[in-house]
């Protein structure tokens, strides 16, 4: 890789004050690639590196890092070369830092900015958190309807420098107010003397600034575009989300679903990056909640103890964890299919009525299937390789209570895999929390409720008989 290649060269001519070297070398990388390679330099190395880029790619590169580096860096570099940093960073790329940082510190370059860039902050700030305001920038192309080709390709010479993308061009009115995009190709093929009006439909795709920046990649998704407008209430081009943007608000998006499948509040910095206490902040009530909902087994497997004799009591425990991790699969099955079926709009809230019938008739059949295997599984574990097997009556009754455990504990599981999703996204809750450790807690309590009561009843039955 070209960060193992390269990361050693780098530190030694740092180490021999080969600065004049250096510097040629990180003026032929990649922005991208520099901000790899300083990711595991030290603070002072860091501000080495940064003193020898120019200002563009400076901008460029502090934008690409990790915001613990960014910090490091806002306490090593001069005031001067921080607000060239600040000044030349896209807007966008600034908005996320300096909503990133404590009040006090953000407050403290806003000032560092000049007057013109300082108001672009302080207006993209405005809008709420996690809105699409936020992930806008205003460095976009807007052209006139009644401009030539030949007209905009002219004003695209002339701003480009300036601007974020060139690739989706945005036709306004004299108010400001968007009329519709127009990608740069079709200028390019369309003939220099035709009007731009000639060549739109007048039926543009938007994003509004006030909506939380989720519904940009769902529209994304949609209509597969490299840049989307973005309006305020009044119609008024205000700015513009490009797709790499929108990349990196999904991966957000995944990683914050991944960590509460998983049962852990959504981390802000990287793990290697986050401290002890947070993380123990982060996962430690979630565990403490999942040990009181496991409590509930517990107190259930007291109960039936005390109800039933103990050498019974004990024979059926060991089936125990076979049922609820057979359910517990079910579930989870079921809760990641509803799951995923929500984020890409298969299903809806209102679809459950649909969902409980399907679910009822598969979850019946994939319980009777497990559920005779089950009764196989008992009838062998009884039977073979004890020194007093359990025959007749007895054991009868305890494989017929695995099996049936089994096949009711899948249908309950399958139902509420199904069903527990559509009711947190009905509640505007986040639907992944009900994956992972919170449904296998509700199938562990239930799924001893489940088999302990049929088993109970079995015996009873099959005494009486």
């Amino acid at each position: 890789m070209l960060h193992d290649a390269i990361q050693p060269e780098i530190r030694e001519l740092i180490e021999q004050k080969q600065f004049a070297t250096l510097k040629q070398t990180l003026a032929a990388l990649d922005p991208a690639d520099v901000a790899e390679l300083t990711r595991e330099l030290q603070g002072q190395e860091l501000g080495v590196v940064f003193r020898l880029l120019s200002r563009d790619k400076a901008a460029d590169v502090f934008a690409g890092l990790e915001l613990e580096q960014q910090e490091r860096l806002l306490e090593i570099l001069s005031g001067e070369a921080l607000a060239a940093i600040l000044n030349d960073m896209p807007p966008d790329d600034r908005t996320e830092l300096l909503e990133d940082l404590p009040e006090d510190v953000a407050s403290r370059l806003l000032q560092t900015l000049s007057r013109d860039q300082r108001a672009v902050a302080i207006d993209l700030l405005r809008y709420p958190e996690d809105s699409i305001g936020r992930l806008m920038t205003p460095r976009f192309v807007a052209v006139k309807a009644n401009w030539t080709v030949q007209q905009v390709l002219d004003h695209i010479r002339r701003v480009a420098p300036t601007k974020e993308t060139l690739n989706m061009l945005f036709v306004v009115d004299e108010l400001g107010k968007l009329v519709d995009g127009v990608r740069l190709e079709d200028l390019v093929l369309a003939d220099p003397g035709t009007s731009v009006g000639n060549i739109i439909d007048r039926h543009p795709v938007y994003l509004s600034a006030n909506e939380d920046r989720e519904e940009a990649v769902e529209i994304f998704k949609k209509y597969d575009e490299v840049a989307l407008p973005v309006v305020d209430e009044a119609a008024v081009l205000v700015g513009i989300v490009t797709h790499d943007d929108v990349m990196d608000v999904q991966e957000e998006e995944d990683t914050e679903d991944f960590h509460k499948m998983v049962a852990v509040t959504a981390l802000e910095e990287p793990y290697f990056a986050t401290d002890f206490h947070e993380m123990l902040r982060k996962r430690l009530p979630w565990l403490v909640l999942l040990f009181a909902a496991e409590l509930l087994t517990v107190t259930a497997l007291t109960g039936f103890e005390q109800r039933l004799d103990l050498r019974v009591f004990a024979l059926i425990v060991l089936f125990m964890p076979l049922i609820n991790a057979t359910a517990g699969n079910a579930g989870s099955q079921m809760a990641g299919l509803a799951i995923r079926g929500l984020a890409v709009h298969e299903m809806a809230p209102s679809d459950w009525l649909l969902v409980l019938g399907r679910e009822l008739v598969l979850g019946s059949t994939l319980g009777a299937s497990l559920g005779v295997l089950g009764v196989g599984a008992a009838l062998l574990m009884l039977t073979l390789g004890r020194a007093a097997p359990i025959v007749g009556r007895e054991l009868a009754a305890k494989a017929a209570a695995v099996g049936i455990s089994i096949a009711v504990a899948v249908l309950f599981a399958n139902v509420i895999g199904g069903m527990i999703p559509l009711l947190f996204k009905r509640m505007r809750l986040d639907p992944a929390v009900t994956s992972g450790p919170f449904l296998a807690s509700i199938m562990d309590v239930t799924g001893v409720l489940i088999y302990f009561s049929i088993a109970n009843a079995m015996l009873l039955v099959f005494r009486a008989l």
